[in-house]
């Protein structure tokens, strides 16, 4: 009877620093980790997109959303993508914890309709398929942090980002938030943004339609988005309205992976992460 009890006050004890280790890890660092990337070329590997203006599913979006006319008198790129980030934003309010029947821009509107709420990754897919829908190569980005497999919470955030032939650059632009990112008058790329937030921050801006954050705002922003910059990934197939896709050697997005860092296997302990990695700055960056 005395080891049952013994026994069982170990096995309580044991559980119990379990959930302690847990507990510990529940959210991620908010540090700001310094890191770099190579420019190797070597490892290329290619992308798709949608022919946005040719795009039967993109072609009804526009239409039943109006989008090409509501940026019809914008004078820039930049003009138009902030007023396409400005109504994705307005399109429900936020939730992290509800996810849509079916994971497409269109469906996820029609949902919003009935009043669902939905989480960053909503505002990631539908601000993309918008940009794509007027005219823009655009990509759902993933953020992780640098303690991604080990923490249980708040691990990713999701995102956009869309090549701007103003700039002929990729750009990052958040939906949740409302917010892209400027040094000067250059809005920036993921990797610029936390190399930004590190080594730039007092000339860092975050804008949209209706100005520039102000300095609480934009602290704000950056100390919650900012831990999520340390590993990016984005899929290979970015088109819209298809049934199957495609992707290299039975995988389906490349994760950017800070020279000498982990490449994750796990996401929030139990997610699992299956990509290609790459530590190559420009692989991930080519040109649509």
């Amino acid at each position: 009877m005395k080891r049952i009890i013994i026994t069982g006050i170990l096995s309580t004890m044991v559980v119990c620093c379990i959930l302690m280790a847990w507990f510990l890890h529940l959210y991620p660092s908010d540090k700001v980790n310094e890191i770099k990337y190579n420019e190797n070329k070597s490892e290329i590997v290619k992308f798709y997109y949608s022919d946005t203006l040719q795009n039967e599913y993109l072609r009804k979006l526009r239409n039943d959303y109006h989008l090409g006319e509501i940026t019809r008198n914008a004078t820039s790129d930049m003009e138009k993508i902030k007023i396409i980030l400005n109504w994705v934003n307005g399109q429900w309010e936020h939730s992290g914890m509800n996810t849509p029947e079916k994971s497409d821009a269109i469906s996820i509107l029609n949902e919003a309709k009935q009043g669902k709420k939905f989480r960053c990754v909503e505002y990631g897919i539908v601000c993309a398929a918008a940009l794509n829908s007027i005219g823009y190569k655009s990509r759902v980005i993933k953020l992780k942090t640098k303690d991604v497999g080990t923490v249980l919470l708040g691990a990713g955030h999701v995102a956009t980002e869309v090549f701007v032939p103003q700039y002929n650059k990729w750009v990052f632009a958040d939906g949740q938030f409302n917010a892209i990112p400027f040094l000067g008058d250059q809005p920036l790329n993921a990797v610029e943004f936390q190399n930004a937030i590190l080594n730039n921050f007092d000339h860092l801006e975050i804008a949209n339609m209706n100005g520039h954050f102000d300095q609480t705002d934009k602290k704000g922003y950056v100390g919650f988005v900012g831990k999520h910059l340390f590993y990016l990934d984005v899929a290979f197939d970015n088109r819209n309205g298809v049934d199957e896709l495609l992707g290299h050697n039975g995988k389906y997005r490349l994760m950017l992976v800070p020279v000498g860092e982990k490449e994750p296997k796990r996401f929030q302990v139990f997610g699992k992460i299956d990509a290609i990695y790459t530590n190559s700055k420009f692989n991930f960056y080519q040109k649509p």
